[in-house]
């Protein structure tokens, strides 16, 4: 393939915690569960869609709650619906890959082809936040990128990335692929194995919810502010 400048979009796979209203019923007595980590990226879809603007790339979202089906996970995932929707019908599950969960992942899967086959790269930017405490246990990363180090591409991305971060705030916490490993099942792990790594490159980049959650608007905006800046010079230098 002909060395080109590769070409950017973003994703937002938990972007919301919508659940359509025949589903409602599986979460009565427990709607909190809805609006916690859980359920949805505090921050996420505010973040991708400010990128999406400043950054003039295309962004694809899906908003219905991981609690109902979990759009970052393959379909022979434990984790693909959870303790909430496992009890649905296979009739059921199948109306909800249907409407929720294959339109997403399509959509972006038929826009990648449509580039790759002109001859073109890609690189994918899956937007999300994590919780700043799992299990008792507290996150060390301010904000993660997570790729497969054997792609050649990705590492240098990534690369590139994290030190535009660092020069943004050299005290910031950049990891590379923490808080979860990038080549766990999720969304570009998915598309690696459809397009080769010359085609294709996919990261998720996982910001700290503490920076959303603290509740100062000038906290989180200084992120923002970080993340945008550095992505505009990963863009330029690519």
């Amino acid at each position: 393939m002909e060395k080109t400048k590769p070409i950017f979009l973003l994703t937002c796979e938990h972007a919301g915690n919508e659940v359509p209203k025949k589903y409602l019923a599986l979460f009565k007595g427990q709607e909190d569960a809805l609006f916690s980590h859980k359920a949805f990226d505090p921050g996420a879809l505010r973040l991708a869609r400010h990128l999406a603007a400043a950054l003039k790339l295309p962004l694809y979202v899906t908003s219905v709650s991981r609690l109902l089906v979990e759009a970052n996970r393959s379909l022979d995932s434990d984790e693909l619906f959870s303790d909430f929707s496992k009890s649905l019908s296979e009739k059921d599950k199948k109306e909800v890959l249907d409407k929720y969960y294959f339109p997403h992942r399509q959509e972006v899967e038929k826009q990648i082809r449509k580039v790759t086959a002109a001859g073109k790269q890609v690189c994918h930017l899956a937007i999300h936040t994590f919780t700043p405490v799992l299990d008792g246990e507290v996150r060390k990363a301010d904000i993660g990128i997570l790729y497969d180090p054997k792609r050649p591409l990705e590492k240098a991305i990534a690369q590139h990335l994290r030190q535009h971060l660092k020069e943004q705030n050299p005290s910031r916490r950049v990891l590379y692929n923490s808080p979860y490993p990038g080549t766990d099942d999720g969304f570009p792990t998915y598309l690696r194995g459809k397009f080769t790594k010359y085609q294709y490159a996919g990261f998720e980049l996982e910001i700290n919810q503490k920076f959303f959650l603290d509740g100062r608007e000038e906290v989180w905006q200084q992120v923002v502010d970080e993340l945008t800046a550095a992505l505009q010079q990963t863009l330029k230098g690519t």
